[in-house]
């Protein structure tokens, strides 16, 4: 057989031609990639600062407001105890960890709580609940140990009375002699409602210990600290393009700011009140009401610190109108555990959440001051890195 020596030469020639054109072609668009990357991810000076605004993690915790055991160790570990103890409810079933679960968040994973009856809100996690100033949805308690106190005696949460509870910690040996070493607490009139205080006192200082981990945006944002641009690297394009969005045209942060994602303040974002036939969850109005008439408040006698400041900023609140449908604005840190989402869990998804702004209608929003909220302009990629970046606020 004769071989053409100059065709297969010739072939040769052509693969390799065609091959370097490959070659060019790809790197010229991998180029083009790049370029559009850096044009898209490349954040300014101001967005700059206000990632940073957003840390460190963890930041430090202000004490529980009024709790003189806040911060101490062997209240802590008393508190940790009575977490999880059922025979703080009425009928020996619950406990603080059966709504907040660890597993799920400190959140129980449903739409609304299921406590001895089924309530209407949806159960808040309680990582970093310590650096909130109001707690619960409404904001009806002004302090931690106040706030944890109250579903100790709900009847639609843990149903106990201060009688039982009171008679229960006294069989306690290590509760039962804490609070005895505690004189503050004998110069109190009612001893068993002091005992159950001193106990949900206890639960708050061990609830205030609950602090998540830094997460790939924390870690993200001191790569960018540092100007260490290899750290940044690390973090997902798609989280940037998200964190670019959620500081930038979608204005999230004006509300979500600050290293706990949150402003700790209230506010109507459209969502319905309505809980039934004739039935309405007033949110904040509904707050200020009991908040005012709460003697576990901050203005009542089992202040432990007396903090002029603090209880000034309980007694400056009024009600009004205006507070009808507003809502805390809750942290959106470890938002893959604390599923479904807003205040009556009626939101399943983070794709979902982001959708709620998409098509936000402005004719439910009521309340001064809200004209901050507009439907968000965002492609169905945009919504997906938004996403994404959500996501990386969890561990």
């Amino acid at each position: 057989m004769t071989i053409n020596f100059r065709f297969v030469s010739s072939v040769r020639r052509f693969a390799c031609l065609r091959t370097a054109c490959v070659v060019v072609l790809v790197t010229c668009l991998a180029t083009v990639a790049a370029s559009d990357d850096v044009e898209t991810l490349a954040f300014t000076e101001t967005e700059i600062d206000r990632i940073l605004l957003h840390g460190p993690w963890p930041s430090e915790l202000p004490e529980d407001a009024g709790n003189e055991l806040s911060g101490i160790a062997w209240a802590e570990q008393l508190g940790e105890a009575l977490f999880f103890d059922k025979k703080l409810s009425g009928n020996g079933t619950l406990s603080c960890a059966s709504c907040h679960q660890p597993v799920n968040g400190f959140a129980d994973g449903l739409a609304v709580a299921h406590g001895v009856t089924q309530h209407v809100r949806n159960t808040q996690g309680l990582w970093n609940i310590g650096a909130q100033r109001w707690f619960g949805w409404d904001g009806g308690a002004d302090s931690l140990w106040a706030a944890t106190l109250r579903p100790l005696l709900s009847p639609v949460e843990m149903a106990g009375d201060i009688p039982s509870i009171a008679d229960w910690l006294r069989q306690k040996p290590v509760a039962y002699q804490a609070f005895n070493e505690h004189r503050r607490y004998q110069s109190l009139p009612n001893q068993d409602e002091a005992l159950v205080v001193f106990a949900a006192k206890c639960i708050a200082a061990y609830m205030r210990t609950l602090v998540s981990e830094p997460t790939a945006f924390d870690q993200f944002r001191q790569a960018l600290a540092d100007e260490d641009e290899e750290a940044q690297s690390i973090y997902s394009v798609s989280a940037k393009r998200g964190l670019k969005i959620f500081i930038g045209d979608a204005n999230c942060h004006a509300c979500h700011y600050g290293p706990h994602f949150s402003n700790g303040e209230f506010h109507d974002i459209g969502r319905p009140f309505f809980t039934g036939v004739g039935q309405v969850d007033p949110g904040r109005y509904s707050g200020i009401e009991r908040l005012q008439e709460d003697r576990f408040s901050l203005t009542g006698l089992y202040n432990g610190t007396k903090d002029q400041n603090e209880i000034r900023k309980s007694t400056s609140v009024r009600k009004g109108q205006v507070n009808f449908g507003q809502w805390r604005t809750p942290s959106l840190r470890n938002l893959l555990l604390t599923a479904p989402y807003m205040h009556d869990g009626s939101v399943l998804t983070l794709d979902a959440v982001v959708k709620t702004y998409v098509h936000i209608d402005l004719q439910r929003l009521h309340a001064k001051g809200e004209s901050i909220l507009r439907p968000l302009s965002l492609s169905d990629s945009q919504i997906a890195d938004l996403v994404s970046f959500l996501k990386s606020l969890s561990p």
